[in-house]
Formats: structure tokens, sequence, C-alpha cells
């Protein structure tokens, strides 16, 4: 057995400079020892490759990666290597690698069979979240984490709870994998470390790694959710009876949701393995800091707390009673809809909910009823409704105990948002008659007199003196005026945004959306604290807390957080968009400091949109304040709408006509140049497909179902084919077009998909695309520039850029001689332009602006004569269709802009269509264009404070 390499236990031996103590067992890829270096005195664990691996050039090259990965980590939560050696045993060469010796246990002897209590979760899972971000951002993925990797340190190492992360072996620096080939051969898929193609554990994999793919560090998030979810239920999330079964199980099964399994889930921890474990990591959570700040936020609201609740303790029994009331809850939930509020950390095994409200509706209106507020002795209830049957939302009051509402205003327009005086007797609120703003009616009724000119969203102010409100659209500018009328003076004038002011407690300070920076960065935009009378501002920092915890804003603000009312106790309510559910959630903020002074919490858990929250105003005790709010939980829809129109003359001709009518969103409408077939997009299908629509016959018809998503599309003038754009992978957009035809009885035959141009950008055709040469106008965004693309050739041109700022939604001219378009200068400002359309580049002086660019105006379509150019505009503070009329001969502006027509409802608008799914297309005789709608209620929950 001479001449074969060393296959015994190597105790009592040296490598080199280690003397082997003992075996300490298999770890990763080699045999662990205990060791003594003798050079430095000290206690190290090496590790030696296997004697039978020796040979393998891959196991060689990847067992020196670990070492090489590994050592050039230093961080306090990551293993600690000394050097890779190679040294002779029994006249064989063996290589190892000499690392920090940890004493203590791995993570998988530390959990026990019920899960870890939730202060230990978090310890060690912070801990091993933040090593894992110092990998990634050294460009280090390691790709076998699980509980035997983690180790774990006792009472004799002096710092008892400490992680270690083990074993990089399966790490490689991105810049390798990209160069290396992913391999898909066969596997043998063990409990241990992979040996095979696809590496890593089954039970931790990602399933990205479990289909033999490239990974990168969102499969570490992948397998990090999987650790966590076992710390947290004691069970894995994912098994099988076999290795394949727990790998076909990571690619094909959920977990059971951890709260099924262990009482007390926290709901944020819930989310954060949820968003953890998707299966399309585009979807997952995208960075480990992200993880990190998310676990750490979590600690510190439940480190306010009471001790000893959270998770139960290890081995806790969990009782008949425990889980009949888990399922109680549950089921009171999903039937009535049911709040629950904010301290879930709070729910071990035994103890009641913190937050049980009673729900009450209020209103059950067919239409819409909103913007609810409540007296200052939370009776009376005021909200805006359009039950009186005209269409219109008007201001309507009632005894929040009951009996029929009372209508105060009666206007052929909009009158909502509105505010009760402290003393009950006045509600302000916003009108839309005469061009918009705040008016003061009796609250017993009586004529409403105008307070403010364009003003918005108006609050009493604590004392009754003063009325606080704000102007603009997507951005504004921030006033107060005394309530009995007179000039308004304008406070924070320093900011180039200034949003949606609320009242401090005492009415010394306002808390308002505002942003300095003109580009609107998010870095700038934040909630805001300022004193009334004047003087410097404080920045919260709530925008970050809200964009860590992954919420988004509602889809009804103008992709907005909007603070509600202020109270005493320092409490906002606001709504927060978190999966697919918009729900009202709560922090406290200190008026002195900006010091946000409370966790995060959510206050309903519905699954329509819940928003307008109001707590009982400024003036009631804390305790008051928290018994009772009222909100509207809201229904959304979004369809495509026609206006009957000469498009020649630009000149309205009747009434708005609904032309879809579907649950998913109908969006990016385009209409053939005699209105009689409609192309657009939608998600019926669940996916964002393109549709036909024949107007003259009704019949819609998909034409494409795809698991990609659609992006722009445009049916051609003369009705016979519909073009559209579609991402792949990552490169860019592509553009197709699909022909359409008609068969027997006028029934729609589209034809087959033809690929026109790849990963061209999205791209529309010109006029004549159907009947002579193939022109494209392509958009490429980033960096915002049109191009032309001749086709079959392929030649493509750049026509439009600006060097500053992105040019889109390039439009030719019926005649092919002038192109349209829009260059956006900040994320509120956007101006429409004409150029001469000759397939070279268009410097900018020759440009001809056909908007002053002091508002948001997009999507400019020619009309069939090339006369008229129609946009959206926002420069009168809504999403409004306009027009702009050209000289037939010069192509110049012919006067100014002008409405065509104006959408200032709040029940059905443009204004909550996110403006990247809008567009406007003009027929002959209408133009088409998608319009949300919202319907709801309004309801009161009532119960102990928040």
């Amino acid at each position: 057995m001479a001449d074969e390499p060393p296959q015994n236990d190597l105790t009592g031996q040296s490598l080199g400079p280690y003397q082997i103590l003992k075996k300490l067992g298999q770890g990763g890829m080699g045999t662990v020892y205990h060791a003594l270096d003798t050079r430095l005195d000290r206690i190290a664990a090496v590790k030696v490759l296997p004697a039978e691996k020796l040979a393998d050039p891959d196991w060689k090259k990847r067992f020196i990666q670990e070492a090489r990965t590994a050592s050039s980590l230093n961080h306090p939560n990551i293993i600690t290597i000394y050097e890779i050696a190679s040294a002779e045993s029994g006249g064989h060469a063996v290589i190892y690698i000499a690392m920090e010796f940890v004493s203590g246990s791995t993570l998988q002897e530390c959990i026990p069979s019920g899960g870890l209590r939730l202060a230990d979760t978090l310890k060690y899972a912070i801990q091993i979240a933040d090593a894992l971000a110092a990998a990634h951002a050294a460009g280090i993925v390691h790709r076998d984490l699980k509980p035997g990797n983690v180790m774990v340190t006792g009472p004799a190492s002096g710092r008892p709870g400490l992680i270690k992360v083990l074993d990089f072996g399966l790490a490689k620096f991105d810049a390798q994998l990209e160069k290396e080939p992913t391999q898909t051969s066969t596997i043998d898929v063990s409990p241990r470390t992979v040996e095979g193609t696809i590496l890593g554990t089954p039970a931790y994999l990602s399933p990205e790694l479990a289909e033999g793919k490239k990974g990168d560090a969102r499969s570490d998030i992948f397998s990090f959710g999987s650790l966590l979810y076992e710390m947290v239920t004691g069970q894995r999330a994912f098994q099988g009876p076999s290795s394949l079964a727990t790998a076909a199980a990571v690619l094909n099964k959920e977990p059971v949701p951890a709260s099924r399994i262990a009482s007390g889930v926290p709901p944020e921890l819930e989310r954060i393995l949820q968003r953890c474990h998707r299966k399309d990591r585009e979807r997952r959570i995208q960075h480990m800091d992200d993880v990190k700040v998310a676990l750490e936020d979590l600690r510190d609201e439940t480190s306010s707390t009471q001790s000893g609740v959270g998770l139960p303790a290890a081995g806790a029994e969990r009782t008949p009673r425990s889980r009949r009331l888990g399922w109680r809850i549950a089921l009171e939930l999903a039937v009535l809809g049911v709040l629950t509020l904010g301290a879930w950390w709070r729910f071990g095994p035994s103890a009641p909910p913190a937050w049980e409200p009673v729900l009450s509706r209020l209103t059950t209106d067919a239409g819409l009823s909103a913007y609810p507020t409540l007296s200052r002795d939370r009776k009376m209830l005021a909200y805006a409704s359009d039950r009186g049957g005209q269409g219109n939302l008007d201001i309507w009051v009632r005894q929040v105990g009951g009996g029929e509402p009372i209508q105060l205003t009666n206007q052929e327009l909009d009158d909502y948002e509105p505010d009760f005086s402290p003393d009950g007797t006045r509600i302000a609120f916003r009108s839309e008659r005469d061009g918009g703003g705040v008016y003061v009616v009796p609250t017993l009724g009586g004529e409403a007199r105008l307070i403010a000119n364009h003003g918005r969203r108006p609050l009493f102010s604590p004392d009754g003196k003063k009325i606080l409100y704000w102007v603009g659209g997507d951005y504004g500018k921030v006033y107060m005026v005394d309530s009995t009328g007179g000039p308004p003076q304008q406070i924070l004038g320093d900011f180039y945004s200034a949003r949606y002011p609320v009242w401090s407690p005492d009415g010394q300070r306002v808390l308002f959306h505002g942003s300095r920076d003109s580009s609107l960065s998010a870095a700038g935009t934040d909630w805001w604290i300022a004193p009334a009378g004047g003087g410097a501002a404080v920045k919260t920092g709530v925008l970050e807390l809200l964009a860590r915890r992954g919420l988004s804003p509602p889809v009804t603000t103008q992709r907005v957080f909007v603070p509600g009312r202020w109270t005493a106790g320092n409490q906002v309510l606001f709504s927060g968009r978190l999966g697919s559910t918009t729900n009202v959630w709560s922090l406290r903020i200190s008026p002195s400091s900006g010091r946000i002074e409370s966790p995060l919490r959510r206050l309903t858990l519905g699954t329509d949109l819940e928003e307008y929250a109001s707590l009982a105003p400024t003036g009631a005790t804390e305790a008051e304040a928290g018994a009772r709010f009222v909100f509207a939980s809201l229904s959304f829809n979004v369809d495509i709408w026609s206006l009957p129109i000469d498009a020649r003359q630009a000149k309205v001709l009747g009434e708005m006509q609904r032309l879809t009518q579907d649950p998913s969103p109908d969006t990016r409408a385009s209409i053939s140049t005699d209105g009689k077939r409609l192309a657009f997009l939608s998600t019926r299908s669940g996916n964002r497909d393109v549709w036909i629509k024949d107007l003259v016959s009704g019949r819609e018809t998909a034409l494409t179902n795809t698991p990609a998503s659609e992006s722009v599309v445009q049916i051609l003038g003369d009705g016979s084919g519909v073009m559209y754009s579609v991402t792949e992978e990552r490169s860019g957009e592509s553009t197709y077009l699909i022909p359409l035809g008609t068969g027997p009885g006028a029934v729609l035959r589209p034809g087959v998909a033809e690929k026109l141009c790849d990963k061209c950008g999205a791209c529309v055709g010109a006029s004549s695309f159907a009947s002579r040469e193939r022109t494209l106008v392509c958009g490429v965004s980033p960096p915002g520039l049109v191009s032309v693309l001749q086709l079959p050739s392929g030649v493509r041109r750049e026509v439009l850029t600006h060097p500053q700022n992105g040019v889109f939604g390039a439009q030719p001219s019926p005649d092919e001689r002038w192109i349209v378009f829009n260059l956006v200068t900040s994320p509120i400002r956007s101006q429409v332009y004409l150029a001469p359309f000759t397939g070279q580049t268009v410097k900018v002086p020759d440009w001809i602006p056909l908007t002053d660019g002091e508002s948001w105006d997009d999507k400019p379509r020619w009309s069939p004569d090339g006369n008229v150019i129609y946009f959206i505009s926002d420069r009168d503070g809504f999403r409004c269709l306009w027009y702009q009329r050209l000289d037939p001969a010069t192509k110049r502006p012919a006067g100014s802009p002008a409405p065509l027509h104006h959408l200032h409802r709040a029940r059905l608008t443009m204004t909550n269509v996110d403006n990247g799914q809008q567009a406007i297309s003009v027929a002959r005789d209408r133009i088409v264009f998608s319009l949300g709608e919202l319907t709801g209620n309004v309801w009161m929950a009532e119960g102990g404070r928040p």
C-alpha cells in the first residue's frame, strides 16, 4: 500500500507546522482536524483534501478555490483562513487549509425540533446576513449555505452566540462564473455537498442551482430563506422522500407558511421568508443588505416589547387551545376582513392580540364614497360621494351612530377632501368648480364660500384659525390662509416640491411630502417637518424606512406616500402597497426632532385598496384618537374609453364611451384610422398580452399569449396588422408584427407573429409600413434617443438625441415628413417638440417646441390629416386631453395649446393610470385612452388604541 496516498486518520502526525491532535469530522470537501500551530502556539482547524480526490483536477481546483475565496474575506462572521499549503504525509503530497478554530456547535445542532426563539433567530440571522452581504460585496457567492456550514460559538469561546459562516468551497468569483460554461450533466444529489455539477445541498438549493444553471448572490438569498425558515420552524422548507424529490420540491413547491407551523411568527418575518423564496430570482429580494436591514428593523421593533414574547421557546408545547386560537383568528380575518394592528410580535401561544377592532361599514353606495373624516368629538362623519346620482362627488355628513346622510353640496363638478373645523360648525373641502379651490360650508347646511383658489386637501389648524393646503399636480407648493378668508401665505418656499401638508398636534409645525432637489431624486425626497411660521426643515427618513420594508405607494396617489393627520400621541396614518394589496399603516413621529418613535405597523389586512384613512383629528387625547378611525375600502379598475371627436377640427362631438370592461387593467390603446379596430394590452389572461377588438362586432381576441410582458403596441393605420415590443432577457426590446385579416362573416384571422428586429428597442411603424418601405422608428431607453431602422437591410440611423435629457415617444406624421416627440427634462416636466423627418439626425436648434416645458406634456399623437397634435397634460393639476393646432404648410404652432376634454373627476380619471402604461390614439372620429375607475365605501374601526 506504499504506492497509494494515505487513507487513514492523520491524528498524531504533522502537516507542516501543524500537529494534528484529533479528527473532528467531515466538513465540506475534506476531513477536518483539531491541530496545534507549533509556530504561533495557537489552536487551529486543518482541512485536508480527501486522498481519493487528489488525482481529480476538478476537485483539487475547487478545494484550492475554497481557501483562496474565503481567505480574501475579512469579516467577524466569516471563518478566518490562515494559509493553504501542501505537506508530505506517508510519502505522498497532502493539500490542506489551516483556519481559525471555532469552539461551539453547528447551527444544525442548535435548532430544536420546535424552532428557535425569535430573539435567537434574529440574532443569528442578522449575523449570517451580514457575512453574506460582505461576501457578495466582494463578488463572492457561497452556493452551499446550510445549517451545517454555520457555527455558533459556545461559552468556552468567550463570545457565546457569535456566528461563523464556513465552507466557501463552492463559491466562485462572478467573473470566473461568467467564463466557465454551465454544466448540466447527471447529478448525484446527496444530503451532503453535491459531488456533481449541480453544487449545493438539495434542501437549501435555489431553483436556478437545482436546474444546473449559473448561480449568483440571489441564489444565496434563496438558501438563506431556507436556513431562516428552519430556524423559525425547526423544519426544512423543502422536503422529500429522496434527494431528487427534495430538489423537485425546490423547483415546483412553495413552503408551508411558517406561521402554520410555529405560533407567533411576525407577519414581517413571514414576508421576508416569502420574498427570499420566490422561484423567479428577478422577483426575489435582490440584495442581502436589504435582508439584513429588514431583520434589524424587526429586531429593533421586537426589542421594544416586553421580554419573553415572540416565537416559543425551544420545545415549547403547542397546545390544542393555541392551535384553535390561531385558526379562529385566521378564519375571522378571512371571513370578516378584520383589521389587525402592528404589535404582531406580542402574539405568543397564549398572548391575546393588542388590537381587536370592531368593523362597521358606514356607507353602502354602489359608486364611490371616500375621503372620510371624523369630527373632533368623533360623532360626525363627513365624506365625498356620488350617491346623488349626477355622476360627480358631493360632500355629505351623517351621524356616526346612524341615520340618513345629509347632502351639503350639489354642484356639477367634484367636491371632495372634507375637513371639520375644531368646533364642528364648518367643513372645508376641495371643489373643482370655477377652476378648483378651497371652499368652506356650514356643517348643518348653507352656501359654500371660496377661501383660496386652486387649493387641495384643506386642513383646519388645531385652533381653527388657519387652513393649510397645497396647489399643483405632480409637484406643488404649500400655503396657509385665514379660515375666514384673506390673502394666502406661501410657506416652505425653499422646497422645489411640497405636497400633502398636515398640522402637528400643537399646530406649530407642518409635516409634508417634499423635495428640495429639482430632479426629485429618492435621496432628496422624503417626509419633512418644518415650523409653520418659517424655519429649518427636518428630514424624517420615513420614505427610506418604507423602502427598506418593501412598501410602495398606492396606485391612486401618483406614486406618493401621503401622510394622514398627525394626532395627539404623534400618530400618522397612511396607505402603502405590499405585494398586491394596499392597506393602512401607522407610525409615530416626534414633532420636535422628526424622529420615528414607533415601529411601522399595518392596521388593516383587506384585499381591496384601503386608503384615505383618518384618525380623530388633533385635539383628542392619544387614547381617544386611536380608539376610532375611518377609511375607504376601494376597488380600482383600468379600462379603455373613447371620446367622439372631429379629429380635423379638434371638436368634441359627444359623451365618453367605455370600450373595454374587464377586472384586469386594459392599457396602451391604439386605434386604426377608420376607427374600426382597437389594439391594446391586458393582463386578463394572467400576463400582459396584446389584444385586438373589432369595434363593429364587439369581438375581442388575444393576439399573444406568452410568458413575456409585451410593452408598446401599435395598430397600423389601415388596420392590417399590429406591431408590439417585448423585452427579451436583459438585452433590450425586440419588435414583432402580427398581420390581421378577416375571414367569412368578418371574423378576425390573425396571422403568425413576425420578428421585425431583434433587440432594437420599442419601435413603431411609419404610415407607409404596410404598403411600401418598411421603416421603423425606434426608441431606446436608456439612454433616451430615437433612431430609424430600415427593413430588411437593418440599416439604423440615429435621428433624435439630446445632450442632457431623454427623447421618447416619437411618432412620424401621416405624410412621413415630420416627427413629433417629447423631451423629458425632469421627473415632473416633459416638453412636446416637432422636427423634420428626413431619416437623418435633426439637431436640437431645428426642433420646434409645441409646449412650454412647465408641466408634464406627454404621449403626443397626430390627427389623421397631420394638422393637429393631441397629447396628455397635467398643466391644470390633472391629466387631461389637450391639443395644439399646426399651420398646414409650415407645421409651426397655430396659437397656444388648448384643452380638448378635462378629466377632473376623482372616480374616473387618467391620474390613477400609471403613466408608463398610458397612451392615447386618434382616429378620424374618436380618440381612445385608458381611465382608472374607483368605487368603494367608507368603513370605521373601533377598539383599543393601536
